[in-house]
C-alpha cells in the first residue's frame, strides 16, 4: 500500500513538473502582451490590439508591454488582376 502511494505520488510531480508555464503559449492572440508579477510572468497576457491599450492596463503599475513575438496578422490579399495573355 505504501509503495503505490509513493508511486503515485512521484507520478503526480513528475507529471506536474513536465508543462512549466513558460513553456506553454501565450494566453490570447494579441499584437501586444503585459508582463510583470501580476501577470504571471513569461510573456503574461497577450490580449490587446494596440501597444495604447496594454500602456493603459499597465499604467500605474510596475508592469510592461511588448510586441507578442507570437502574433501572426491575419491580413486579407485582394487577388491580383490574373495573367494577361498578349495573344490576339
Amino acid at each position: 500500500m505504501r509503495w503505490s502511494l509513493a508511486t503515485l505520488v512521484v507520478i503526480g510531480l513528475l507529471t506536474s513538473f513536465g508543462t512549466s508555464p513558460a513553456a506553454a503559449a501565450p494566453a490570447g492572440d494579441g499584437a501586444f502582451c503585459i508582463n510583470g508579477l501580476l501577470y504571471g510572468g513569461g510573456l503574461g497576457v497577450c490580449s490587446y490590439a494596440s501597444y495604447a491599450q496594454c500602456q493603459a492596463s499597465a499604467s500605474g503599475t510596475e508592469a510592461t508591454c511588448l510586441a507578442n513575438p507570437y502574433y501572426n496578422a491575419k491580413v486579407e490579399t485582394q487577388p491580383g488582376p490574373g495573367r494577361v495573355s498578349r495573344r490576339r
